[in-house]
């Protein structure tokens, strides 16, 4: 290994390669639990999906790196950048702030206000990707959680 960039990128390598590894082995493990079905869910289906989901996006972040042929060596750490540690305190200040209000407002007005922050503000977005990215992604999780999941959620100003 050598010092710089490629060095990043082989710790990026092994921990990709450690997260694909935790999510077959979350996989395994939520299939000795049954599964069951989407109409019928087991207690191993949710555990499946998480893994599954980890495992993906962990290859896919391991397929990234392997392409990448040049590190960016001149980028800050994490914690070094004060632009970025903003963003993170600012992200936690409005997740708590979205636990707060989402009893008052509703599950769907709070989550398109949450996800149209954070695309406006966090990881700046065009208008309309803010606007529809934020509807499209709350209604998604309504339609998840309340229509199909049938699992309640607050309903707020929209009760009728």
């Amino acid at each position: 290994m050598t010092y710089g960039g490629s060095f990043i990128m082989e710790k990026e390598k092994w921990a990709a390669s450690f997260w694909f590894g935790l999510g077959i082995f979350i996989c395994i493990g939520s299939l000795k639990l049954s599964v069951g079905s989407f109409q019928s869910p087991g207690p191993g289906l949710l555990p499946f999906l998480c893994g599954a989901l980890l495992g993906i996006l962990s290859l896919i972040v391991y397929l990234q790196t392997r392409r990448s042929r040049s590190a960016k060596e001149s980028e800050k750490p994490f914690w070094k950048n004060k632009n970025r540690v903003w963003k993170v305190l600012l992200t936690f200040i409005v997740l708590l702030a979205y636990a707060i209000v989402m009893e008052f407002l509703g599950f769907l007005i709070s989550t398109t206000m949450l996800i149209a922050f954070l695309l406006w503000a966090i990881e700046p977005q065009r208008w309309y990707i803010v606007i529809f990215g934020s509807l499209l992604t709350s209604l998604a999780a309504y339609t998840l959680f309340e229509l199909l999941l049938k699992l309640p959620l607050p309903q707020g100003l929209l009760e009728f």
